[in-house]
C-alpha cells in the first residue's frame, strides 16, 4: 500500500480515520428501509392495490397478481397440510414456468424458505444440496425432476396441488429464512448461502431507487432460480409491483414471443456480447442492468453505437450481499467503468490488510456492510467466520459485520469504486503483476473476436506462462494477428506466450466465465502443435536449391536449429523451459529489450560461427523467421550477412507510441519516437512540451534562482511560478557546495586561473591542483593512479572507449547508466549484458566470452540510483576474475558516504585490490564537475594516450577542480558529515515508512516512494511544490509503465524538520488530490461544449486538405511523402480520410490505398473539437488521456501533427 490509515491515538490520525470514514460511506442505509417487513407483505400490498394487474407474462400467457397469490396461497396450503413446519427449508426443482414462481412464492407464503434446485444439475450435486440444507421436502414438476429429489421426506408434485384456501397460514416474519442458494466453489462442495425475509426487502428498496415504473412494466426473468439475480428479476419486481417476462435463458431473447414486452433485463455481460455478435438490437428496451461480471469499454461503445437510448447500469453484489451492492449508470463517452457507488441499504469500505481503511486511489480489498448482508452460509459456522467479519468494540469503522468480498478494489475521485480483480487471483509472471481482464477488454475490441479470456497457465519446470484463449467466427484471425494486436495496445509482458482458438469459452452453470477449467484446458498440448504446425510451415519457406544438395534437408536442419535460438533466448528471458518461445511469438513482444537482442545475437554468432549484426532479432523477428533467415545464411557459403536485406513490413507502431506517452513523460517519449523529418519532430516535441507545461505535468521544468543542496528559491522555466522551497532533487550527498572552505579555494583558484582553461588536459589544461586532486583521490580508493574527466559522463564513455577496441568485449548489468553503452558503441566492442545484481548470470555470460585473444570488460555500478541500496559488489567482482576479466565499478552514487572516510563501496565490501577502474562523478558527494577513474598506473597512462573524451574536450575549470580537491580533503579527515547523511537518511525512511509509504528494498539516502499511479504522482509533485517542497516524479521506463516513484536525495545538510515538513507536504498534497481537488492545469471534459458531427470533421478535412495542397505546391517534391490520414468519430464505421499520393491530395475516397497511415479515432467531443479548430495541444492532451486513439505508422502521425502547427501559425500570423 502507498499509504495506510494508521491506529495511532494521537489526534492528526483521528481526523485522517474520519477523513476517510467520510469517503468511504456512502448513502443513508436506514432511508426508507422497514425492518419488520417481509417479501410476502410487500407482494400482498400490490395484490390488494392492483390485482388485475399482469404479474406474469409466460409465452402467450399472462397471469394477474390476483391469480398468482391465489396459485401461490395454494400451494402453501399443500405444504401446511402435509406437516411441513414453519421455518423448514424447500426443495424446489422445476423446469422455468409460471408454476415456478407460483411454487417460489407459496413457499416463502407457508413461512418456509426454498432451495431452488436446477433439473439440468447432476444428481450427486442436488443430492448434496438436499442432504446438506436439510429440505423437509421438496416440489418438482416431472419424472426427471423427481427422480433427483427421490429420497426427500416430502416430494409434492405441483400438478397434483389444488386450488385451495389457506386460512391458516402463519406466514413468515422478516427475520425468518427466504432462500439457501448454493454457490459454486473451485474446488469440493457448494455452499449454502442464507438469505433472510429482511435482506431481500432492504434489496427490494434499493431495486425501486434503481428502476422507474416505466422500466418494472416487463422485467425480463432469464436467470435461473439458482442464482441470485433471479430474486430481483422475479420477487423484487413483483414486490415493485412489475411485470415479469419469463424466458427459458437470455440467449433466447431474439426468438421470444413477448420480446417486445421487455423494458428492463438484468444479465451478464457476456450474454449481450454474444447476442450483438449475432445481430441483435435491444430495440424497446429502456434498460440494461449489467452485473456478475466485469463490465468493458468495448461492449459498451457498441451498445451506445446501436443508438437504441437504452440506459446502462453497471451492479456488482455477491451473493452475500442479496443481489447487488453497488451499482453506477453508464453514460456514453465514459472512460473509465467503475462499479460505482453504495446503494441504499449498503455501505461499503475498503480495507488494507490490518483492516485499516485506505484513502480515495489506493488499493485494498472492499468489504460490505449493511442490511443486506446473509445470516451466513448455512450449517457452516467455521466458513462464516471466516468470510462475516465480526468487528471489535471500538474500532474506527461503525458497523458490527463486515462481509470480506476477496475482491481488489480502489475508491476514486468522485467517490466510485473501481474493480481491480480478485485478491487471491492475482497473477504474476516474470514478476510483472498482470490484470487478466485488462487483457480481455482490449481483445475484445479486436473486430472479429466475439469472446476472449486470459488465464496464466502452468508452462512446465515451475514457470507460469500467460495464455489467451478467443472465440472467432472469422477464419482469419492467427495468433500472430492477436499477439500483433495486443503489443500494440499493451506492454510487453501483457501479451500472451499462447493463442488457443476455442468454439465457445467454459462457463459456469450461471453464464459465468469457468476460470478453473479454462486454466486447466491443456494449453501445452495445445502449444506444442502449434510448434509442429510453425516448425514445417516453416520449412516449407526454405526453397533455397543449394541446401536441399547439402547434408540432411531443410526441414530436419530447421529442427535442429530452431530448439537451440528457442533456448537462447529462455535463457535471456530466465525461463526454464525453452518450450514456452513460441516459434511465431516476436521477440519483441517476449519481452526482449534493445540490449537482449543484441546478446542474442552474440550468443548466436559463436553458437553457429556465424558473423551476425546486432539487429539480426529485430529483422528477422520471430524464431522460425530467425531460423530461416540463418539456414539461408549457411546456405549462402560465406557466413556473413548479405548486403541487402529483405523488405520489412510496415508494422503498426503508433498504437505503442501513444501507450508510451500515457506511461511515462511524453516529451522525451516524443523527442525518441522514429519520424522522417528531424523539424516535424520537433515540432511535435515542442508542442507536447507546451502541453504538460500547461497543464503543470512537466517534473523537469524547475531551476534554480537562488540557493542550492537543500534550500533555494525554485523557479519553473515554463510557467510564472516562484517558490522557496526544500529542496530534494540534487545529488549534492553531503552538501559540500554550500560549504565555506570550499567556496573560498574555489574563489582563490578563480582569482589565481581565471575561469576556464581553453583546452583539453591532454595538452595544457591541467594545473597542479588537477594533478594533486589524481594523487589525493588515487590515495583515499587505494589506487596507485587517476585520471580526471571534464563530466561523470564522459569519465564512462572516456574509460570504456580508451580500453577496448572493436575485438574485445564489454559485459555490463542491465541496469547500468546508458554511458557505459555508449562507450562501447564508440569503441566498437561487443555489448554483453548479465541479469541485474546476478553473478550466476554473468558466468555464464563470461564462460562464452574469455579469450586469450581479447579483453572483457565487466562493468557495474556499487549502488544504482532508484533507491535500491547498495550491489553484491563483492559477489560479482570475484566471479568475473575468476574468468580474468577487468572490472570497472561505477560509484557515483556510493563515493564519499560508503566505506572508511567514504572511500566507496569497493572499499566497504573489502575488494578494492580485485577492482581494476574504480570511477566517480565529482558533482555529487563532492558538489562540483567532473568525473575521475582510479587504477593501476599503466592503466591511467593508456586511458590518457587513448582516450578522446579525456584528449579532446576542455579539462575541469580551475575553481571547479579547486572545490573538489578541498571537499576531498575534508571527506578525508571529517566523518561528520557522513554520519549526518546517515542519520537524516534513517530518520526518512523511519518516518515515511511509519506513515505506511511503500519504499521498497533500499537503505541508502536515495528514497523512493512507490505509487500506482504516475498522473496522481505528477500532481503530487506540484502539490508539494505548492507547499515549500521540491521534489521529481520517475516514470516509465525507468519503472514499471503507468507506475511512478516519488524521488528525494538525502543530504547531510537537510534536517530533520525538513524531513517532517516534507512528509506533512506529501500527506498533505496526496489528501488533496484523494478527496477531490482538481489538480491545477486539469482540463474539463468538454461536455458543456457544442457537439462535433461528422459533417464538422469533414467540413474539417475540406479545409485541411485545401491547405496541404496550397503547403505541398511551394515545397520540392522529395519534400512530401506519401501517406494517409484517417479521423473517426463513435457511431460512423467509414472514416474521414485525406489521400497525399506523389503530391496529389485527395479527401475523402472509397479504398485506401496501402500507404504509410495514421488513424485517429475521436472519442468523444473534447478530441473532435481540437481537431476541428486545429488545437494541436488539446488534441496531444485527448491522446495522453486515451479519449483520442491512434493507430497506424508514427512517421505519418507525426508529419500530420507538424502540419497542422504550420496550419496554426499561418492562422496566427494572419491575425497578428
Amino acid at each position: 500500500m502507498e499509504k495506510k490509515c494508521t491506529e495511532n491515538a494521537n489526534s492528526s490520525d483521528r481526523q485522517n480515520t474520519k477523513t476517510l470514514m467520510r469517503t468511504q460511506q456512502m448513502p443513508d442505509e436506514q432511508q426508507r428501509y422497514n425492518s419488520t417487513e417481509t417479501i410476502c407483505g410487500l407482494i400482498a400490498q400490490k395484490v390488494q392495490a392492483h390485482p388485475e394487474r399482469t404479474a406474469i407474462i409466460d409465452g402467450k400467457t399472462t397471469i394477474n397478481f390476483r391469480h398468482l397469490m391465489d396459485r401461490a396461497n395454494a400451494i402453501a396450503g399443500e405444504l401446511v397440510n402435509r406437516g411441513v413446519p414453519k421455518g423448514s427449508l424447500v426443495g424446489v426443482c422445476m423446469n422455468r414456468n409460471r408454476e415456478l414462481i407460483a411454487t417460489l412464492l407459496g413457499v416463502l407464503q407457508a413461512g418456509c424458505a426454498y432451495v431452488p434446485l436446477d433439473p439440468a444439475y447432476p444428481r450427486e450435486r442436488v443430492r448434496y444440496m438436499l442432504e446438506h440444507s436439510r429440505a423437509v421436502a421438496a416440489i418438482v414438476d416431472d419424472e426427471s425432476c423427481a427422480e433427483l429429489c427421490k429420497g426427500v421426506h416430502e416430494l409434492i408434485w405441483i400438478d397434483t396441488v389444488k386450488q385451495q384456501t389457506a386460512d391458516k397460514l402463519a406466514g413468515p416474519v422478516a427475520n425468518d429464512l427466504a432462500y439457501v442458494i448454493y454457490t459454486s466453489g473451485s474446488t469440493g462442495h457448494p455452499k449454502g448461502v442464507a438469505i433472510e425475509h429482511r435482506n431481500v426487502v432492504a434489496m427490494i428498496e434499493a431495486m425501486g431507487n434503481l428502476l422507474d415504473d416505466k422500466d418494472l412494466e416487463g422485467m425480463l426473468a432469464a436467470t435461473s432460480v439458482c442464482f441470485d439475480p433471479s430474486v430481483m428479476e422475479i420477487l423484487g419486481t413483483l414486490s415493485l409491483g412489475g411485470t415479469v417476462v419469463l424466458a427459458k435463458n437470455m440467449l433466447d431473447l431474439p426468438a421470444l414471443s413477448s420480446e417486445n414486452l421487455i423494458k428492463s433485463c438484468v444479465v451478464v455481460p457476456s450474454a449481450i456480447q454474444a447476442l450483438l455478435s449475432s445481430g441483435w438490437v435491444p430495440h424497446g428496451i429502456r434498460c440494461i442492468v449489467f452485473g456478475s461480471e466485469a463490465l468493458k469499454q468495448p461492449l459498451v461503445e457498441k451498445l451506445f453505437a446501436l443508438e437504441t437510448g437504452a440506459r446502462v447500469i453497471n451492479a456488482y453484489g455477491p451473493t452475500e450481499d442479496t443481489v447487488f451492492s453497488t451499482a453506477v449508470e453508464i453514460f456514453n463517452g465514459m472512460q473509465n467503468i467503475t462499479i460505482g457507488k453504495s446503494v441504499v441499504n449498503s455501505r461499503s469500505y475498503i480495507l488494507d490488510d490490518d483492516m485499516n481503511l485506505v484513502p480515495d486511489g489506493i488499493e485494498g480489498e472492499l468489504y460490505l456492510a449493511g442490511n443486506k448482508l446473509a445470516r451466513g452460509y448455512l450449517y457452516d459456522e467455521a466458513r462464516t467466520n471466516e468470510r462475516f467479519i465480526e468487528m471489535k468494540p471500538g474500532s474506527a469503522i461503525p458497523e458490527r459485520r463486515l462481509y470480506r468480498t476477496g475482491d481488489l478494489c480502489r475508491r476514486t475521485e468522485n467517490g466510485e469504486i473501481e474493480f481491480l480483480g480478485r485478491v487471491d487471483q492475482q497473477v504474476k509472471i516474470r514478476g510483472f503483476r498482470i490484470e487478466l481482464e485488462e487483457i480481455e477488454a482490449v481483445l475484445e475490441s479486436m473486430q472479429g473476436i466475439t469472446a476472449a479470456a486470459a488465464a496464466a497457465v502452468d508452462g512446465g519446470a515451475e514457470q507460469k506462462m500467460l495464455a489467451v484463449y478467443i472465440v472467432s467466427q472469422q477464419e482469419g484471425i492467427t495468433g500472430e494477428n492477436v499477439k500483433a494486436y495486443l503489443a500494440q495496445r499493451l506492454p510487453k509482458y501483457m501479451v500472451p506466450q499462447v493463442v488457443i482458438p476455442l468454439k465457445e469459452l467454459p462457463l459456469l452453470p450461471n453464464g459465468k466465465l469457468d476460470r478453473n477449467k479454462l486454466k486447466h484446458l491443456k494449453v501445452s498440448d495445445a502449444e506444442q502443435e502449434q510448434q509442429v504446425t510453425d516448425v514445417s510451415s516453416g520449412a516449407r519457406l526454405h526453397t533455397n536449391g543449394q541446401a536441399q544438395s547439402r547434408a540432411g534437408n531443410g526441414a530436419s536442419r530447421q529442427v535442429a536449429i530452431l530448439p537451440v535460438i528457442q533456448k537462447e533466448v529462455a535463457a535471456l528471458l530466465h525461463l526454464n523451459d525453452p518450450g514456452q518461445i513460441l516459434p511465431d511469438r516476436s521477440f519483441d513482444n517476449l519481452g526482449l529489450d534493445s540490449l537482449s537482442s543484441l546478446e542474442l545475437s552474440v550468443r548466436l554468432s559463436k553458437i553457429f560461427d556465424l558473423r551476425l549484426s546486432g539487429t539480426v532479432a529485430v529483422e528477422h523477428s520471430t524464431p522460425a523467421a530467425l531460423t530461416n533467415y540463418l539456414l539461408k545464411l549457411m546456405d549462402s557459403g560465406t557466413g556473413n550477412e548479405p548486403g541487402e536485406q529483405a523488405c520489412k513490413v510496415v508494422s503498426d507502431t503508433l498504437g505503442t507510441f501513444q501507450e508510451r506517452i500515457r506511461s511515462s513523460h511524453p516529451t522525451f517519449q516524443a523527442a525518441k519516437a522514429p519520424s522522417w523529418s528531424a523539424d516535424d519532430k520537433s515540432k511535435l516535441v515542442q508542442e507536447v512540451l507546451r502541453m504538460v507545461n500547461k497543464l503543470r505535468r512537466n517534473p523537469y521544468s524547475k531551476v534554480l534562482r537562488t540557493g542550492s543542496a537543500t534550500k533555494g528559491t525554485v523557479t519553473d522555466a515554463y510557467n510564472d511560478e516562484a517558490q522557496e522551497a526544500i529542496i530534494w532533487t540534487t545529488n549534492l550527498y553531503l552538501g559540500l557546495n554550500r560549504d565555506k572552505e570550499v567556496i573560498e579555494e574555489a574563489s582563490k583558484a578563480l582569482q589565481q586561473f581565471g575561469s576556464g582553461m581553453g583546452t583539453s588536459a591532454a595538452a595544457s589544461g591541467m594545473t597542479d591542483l588537477h594533478l594533486a586532486f589524481e594523487k589525493e583521490f588515487a590515495e583515499l580508493v587505494g589506487k596507485p593512479g587517476a585520471c580526471l574527466f571534464p563530466t561523470g559522463y564522459t569519465a564512462n564513455v572516456g574509460a570504456v572507449a580508451g580500453l577496448l577496441g572493436k575485438n574485445d568485449v564489454v559485459v555490463i548489468d542491465q541496469l547500468c547508466h546508458a554511458s557505459i553503452v555508449d562507450g562501447a558503441r564508440l569503441c566498437g566492442a561487443r555489448i554483453r549484458t548479465f541479469q541485474h545484481n546476478s553473478s550466476a548470470d554473468l558466468e555464464a555470460v563470461l564462460k562464452s566470452e574469455v579469450s586469450p585473444y581479447r579483453s572483457v570488460l565487466v562493468v557495474l555500478e556499487g549502488v544504482y540510483s532508484m533507491g535500491e541500496g547498495a550491489a553484491p559488489v563483492a559477489e560479482i567482482v570475484r566471479t568475473a576474475k575468476a574468468y580474468d576479466a577487468l572490472v570497472l565499478v561505477d560509484e557515483a552514487h556510493s563515493f564519499g558516504f560508503y566505506g572508511e572516510r567514504g572511500a566507496g563501496i569497493c572499499a566497504a565490501q573489502g575488494i578494492t585490490e580485485e577492482v581494476d577502474f574504480i570511477m566517480t562523478t565529482l558533482s555529487k558527494a563532492l558538489g562540483s564537475i567532473g568525473g575521475v577513474v582510479a587504477a593501476r598506473e599503466e592503466h591511467i597512462d593508456l586511458l590518457k594516450s587513448s582516450s578522446r573524451a579525456y584528449i579532446f574536450q576542455a579539462s575541469i575549470s580551475p575553481a571547479d577542480i579547486a572545490a573538489a580537491l578541498a571537499a576531498l580533503r575534508r571527506l578525508r579527515s571529517d566523518d561528520k558529515l557522513r554520519e549526518r547523511l546517515w542519520d537524516t537518511t534513517r530518520y526518512m525512511r523511519q518516518r515515511f515508512m511509519e506513515a505506511g509509504y511503500d519504499l521498497g528494498t533500499g537503505d541508502g539516502p536515495i528514497i523512493t516512494p512507490h505509487f500506482s499511479d504516475k498522473d496522481k504522482l505528477y500532481a503530487i509533485v506540484q502539490g508539494m511544490y505548492r507547499r515549500g517542497v521540491q521534489t521529481s516524479a520517475v516514470t516509465y521506463p525507468i519503472v514499471e509503465s503507468g507506475r511512478g516513484r516519488l524521488r528525494l536525495i538525502c543530504s547531510s545538510a537537510h534536517t530533520r524538520e525538513d524531513v517532517d515538513k516534507t512528509l506533512d507536504a506529501l500527506i498533505a498534497a496526496e489528501r488533496e488530490i484523494d478527496e477531490g481537488g482538481q489538480p491545477t492545469g486539469s482540463r474539463t471534459d468538454g461536455s458543456g461544449e457544442i457537439a462535433i458531427t461528422q459533417s464538422d470533421v469533414e467540413k474539417w478535412r475540406e479545409d485541411f486538405a485545401a491547405y496541404l495542397k496550397e503547403s505541398i505546391a511551394k515545397k520540392r517534391a522529395h519534400q512530401t511523402p506519401n501517406l494517409v490520414v484517417a479521423i473517426r468519430i463513435p457511431g460512423h464505421k467509414k472514416p474521414v480520410a485525406i489521400v497525399i499520393n506523389e503530391r496529389d491530395v485527395t479527401p475523402g475516397i472509397e479504398d485506401i490505398p496501402d500507404l504509410p497511415m495514421c488513424s485517429l479515432l475521436l472519442k468523444n467531443n473534447e478530441a473532435a473539437a481540437a481537431l476541428y479548430t486545429s488545437d494541436v495541444q488539446e488534441l496531444l492532451h485527448s491522446i495522453s488521456k486515451g479519449t483520442c486513439v491512434l493507430s497506424g505508422q508514427v512517421e505519418p502521425f507525426i508529419w500530420f501533427i507538424a502540419r497542422m502547427v504550420e496550419k496554426q501559425q499561418a492562422v496566427c500570423g494572419t491575425l497578428f
